[in-house]
């Protein structure tokens, strides 16, 4: 079967001029309560082909980095723009009743500037849908921090440190009480439980051919989801 496209080869793509900015990045997102499309909320969306796959989904982590992340006041809560830490001007406030850190202002919008986290994942069951950002709110810190312990801690059955992509996990969504709001909920990531390990032929399938693109991926620009 491979023979009979071999005459497309060598002759280049055509895609030659098409960069990242060029193309829609794919989200895995949570979704929130009041979310515009109306789709039940704690699940989880591929933003570029509005698939829904459930509260939970099993994931390859192929990248990470922090980024400053600024979001809309109001429900629900949209990100309206992702950014390099410093790479904007910021207005540091006193956080509320003088305890913890500073909160930090884009003074040009008045909306919270917050520093997360950034994965870049592949789905175990789907990797032809390719490189998907997971951009976790606040309230998932605390799982994405022990997640994040998790994998470094995580070694091979040879004993040797596990990359990051040395195997799968789990990802679970609930609804928890928001503490800014009381009569409202939020999606959060709530549990983060490994997998198998990888095996060598959904690595050459599956990882390997991506992880220049999850490089990419994860360089930032100033853009909604």
């Amino acid at each position: 079967m491979s023979d009979t496209f071999d005459f497309l080869n060598g002759m280049g793509t055509g895609f030659e001029g098409m960069t990242s900015k060029d193309m829609a990045t794919p989200f895995l997102s949570m979704i929130q309560p009041g979310n515009q499309s109306g789709d039940d909320p704690g699940q989880w969306k591929n933003s570029a082909t509005g698939e829904l796959f459930g509260p939970e989904v099993e994931v390859i982590p192929v990248g990470f980095k922090t980024f400053w992340s600024e979001r809309e006041n109001v429900a629900p809560y949209a990100t309206v723009g992702r950014y390099e830490p410093g790479s904007i001007e910021i207005e540091e406030r006193p956080a509320k009743g003088g305890k913890g850190y500073p909160i930090m202002i884009n003074p040009k919008t008045g909306n919270q500037i917050q520093e997360l986290f950034m994965y870049a994942v592949v789905l175990k069951d789907r990797p032809e849908d390719g490189v998907l950002l997971f951009c976790p709110t606040v309230m998932s810190m605390r799982a994405c921090k022990s997640w994040n312990t998790k994998m470094r801690a995580r070694r091979l059955p040879n004993g040797n440190p596990a990359p990051i992509f040395g195997y799968s996990w789990r990802l679970t969504l609930s609804l928890v009480q928001n503490p800014a709001r009381a009569s409202e909920k939020l999606a959060a990531l709530t549990a983060t439980d490994i997998g198998e390990v990888m095996d060598k032929d959904l690595f050459e399938a599956a990882v390997k051919p991506v992880l220049s693109q999850a490089h990419n991926v994860l360089l930032l620009e100033e853009a909604s989801e």
